[in-house]
């Protein structure tokens, strides 16, 4: 029993260092974005529309998670989220907010691209993890409601 705490423990500290790394990168994302000039031009509606609809998403997916594997039997599936989703809201949150970071700035580095075939297919990668993310928040309804 000793030996389950002590990993327990482990676990906590690294999950909360976890946090505290994807927080400050996504703090240091978000001012680095607002202070460059050029990101007037790149981040406009367009952009937000697609963020907030990525965010939405993210959230609908993990929010039904939490709800689902309250009831018995029901678990996460996903073997890459499952030791996010077992650590708690905190954890996933902040995996979940690093990956949706990760695919923003892909979305603005590719719409700043001076290569026009890759201007116009900035909208991809957001919108697929929206998809994604709606898909698994809908497959995720079937157990909330059991």
């Amino acid at each position: 029993m000793i030996c389950w705490r002590a990993w327990y423990a482990r676990r906590r500290k690294v999950m909360k260092k976890l946090v505290i790394l994807l927080s400050l990168l996504a703090l240091s994302l978000s001012a680095s974005a607002q202070d460059a000039k050029e990101n007037r031009r790149v981040i406009d509606a367009k952009f937000v529309a697609i963020s907030t609809s990525m965010v939405a998403a993210s959230i609908f997916d993990m929010e039904t998670t939490f709800s689902a594997i309250k009831n018995p039997g029901v678990h996460e599936g996903n073997p890459i989220m499952r030791p996010f989703v077992n650590a708690g809201r905190p954890a996933t949150y902040a995996f979940i907010g690093g990956m949706d970071a990760g695919t923003l700035w892909l979305a603005y580095r590719a719409k700043k691209n001076p290569n026009p075939a890759i201007r116009k297919l900035w909208w991809l990668a957001p919108a697929i993890a929206t998809a994604t993310h709606a898909f698994a928040g809908g497959a995720n309804l079937r157990f909330t409601f059991h």
